[in-house]
């Protein structure tokens, strides 16, 4: 039997030409492409396909098929959806889902092409609203730096001959900001356009350098053969080595600014890919009774109540309130939980912090970093 060639659905629909969906990183790291195309073709992922299922679902206006998760960030979606028609002015204009645009030479052939999530065109105004969502849960690029949107509008204002592109990118699930927004003007569209086009011949050439970054790393599935990226996950380890013997702040008091972002940035990329080799490890050990020297596998097995107010009225009835009193945790997140049940979070929080104030008492914060929604 001839073996099936193993296909993603993005490959099929973009006919595995040039996408806008991979231009972030693509554009970034020109030699990126060329080593892609070399990694065996892989399926969808579970991410992937319930990414495709929201959309849809959207797009459809029925969630039925969907799941408790994916029908919330759906309907999250949906709503957000409504907020920019109505911030923006849209309403009555006409909608469409889930379109591929191509771009064409002269000769009418293909050179790369976006899917576009919504766009509603009000073709008396020659403006369009173009919308792109971002269904997962890792955040994104600031919009204004997202080579995915401005290459789009740029496209469809090609197509439309819009004078007016106002460009959003929802994340329903980022909480400081759910939505953001920018409206281009023709002229500028067409030099999008223009280093778009230039930037796809680019990354299609051969010989082409690779650059690490955080941005074009992050999703990359052929890091773990990058001759560049390994370099300089190997000089982030030796400056950590560094780091350890110098035992201060001296080697970070050295770098500007920028230097320690982007420092933060390796250091956490490298956390994580630590992680997911050692995520290997352990799974290869599952599989394998020896297969890691002076390494064995640990189980630890975990008990659990499945029936919590009968253990409670066991141990009262055993060992009386003062037990019962001294094995059971409060816990107020979960108090606050069960009062949004009939009022909303912001009264939640004020009833909870009247009803405890004598004994409710704030701990010291902590910290961590975050990278800051700017480059």
């Amino acid at each position: 039997m001839k073996k099936r060639v193993k296909q993603t659905q993005h490959d099929i629909e973009s006919e595995e030409l040039p996408s806008a969906s991979g231009f972030d990183a693509d554009f970034r790291c020109l030699g990126r492409r060329a080593l892609v195309r070399q990694m065996p073709k892989e399926e969808d992922t579970a991410i992937q396909a319930r990414g495709q299922r929201i959309h849809q679902a959207i797009a459809d206006f029925t969630f039925h098929d969907l799941n408790k998760s994916e029908a919330r960030t759906a309907s999250r979606i949906g709503y957000l959806e409504a907020e920019i028609v109505h911030e923006y002015g849209f309403e009555g204009a006409e909608v469409n889902f889930e379109q591929r645009f191509w771009d064409v030479n002269d000769s009418l052939e293909r050179l790369w092409s976006g899917r576009v999530d919504r766009h509603d065109w009000q073709k008396d105004k020659r403006r369009l609203w173009l919308n792109d969502n971002k269904s997962g849960w890792a955040l994104g690029l600031p919009i204004k730096h997202c080579w995915q949107v401005k290459s789009e509008a740029a496209l469809l204002a090609y197509y439309y001959d819009a004078q007016e592109v106002v460009a959003s990118l929802i994340h329903p699930h980022d909480a400081d900001a759910p939505y953001q927004v920018m409206v281009l003007q023709r002229p500028e569209l067409d030099e999008i356009l223009d280093s778009t086009r230039y930037n796809v011949e680019q990354i299609q050439l051969p010989d082409q350098p690779r650059t690490p970054g955080g941005i074009q790393c992050k999703y990359c599935k052929a890091k773990t053969i990058c001759p560049e990226y390994i370099a300089d996950q190997k000089a982030l380890a030796q400056t950590i080595a560094d780091e350890w013997e110098d035992e201060g702040f001296s080697a970070i008091l050295r770098r500007s600014k920028k230097e320690r972002g982007e420092h933060v940035h390796q250091l956490k990329e490298f956390m994580a890919n630590a992680k997911r080799i050692l995520d290997q490890y352990l799974e290869l050990a599952r599989r394998d009774t020896d297969p890691i020297a002076g390494w064995v596998l640990k189980r630890v097995y975990k008990r659990v109540i499945t029936d919590e107010a009968r253990a409670m009225e066991i141990v009262d009835d055993r060992y009386g309130e003062e037990m019962l009193a001294a094995v059971t945790k409060f816990q107020l997140t979960a108090f606050e939980k069960e009062l949004e049940k009939t009022m909303s979070h912001k009264e939640a929080l004020e009833t909870s912090e009247r009803l405890f104030a004598g004994v409710l008492k704030r701990k010291d914060p902590e910290y961590s970093l975050r990278e800051a929604r700017s480059l």
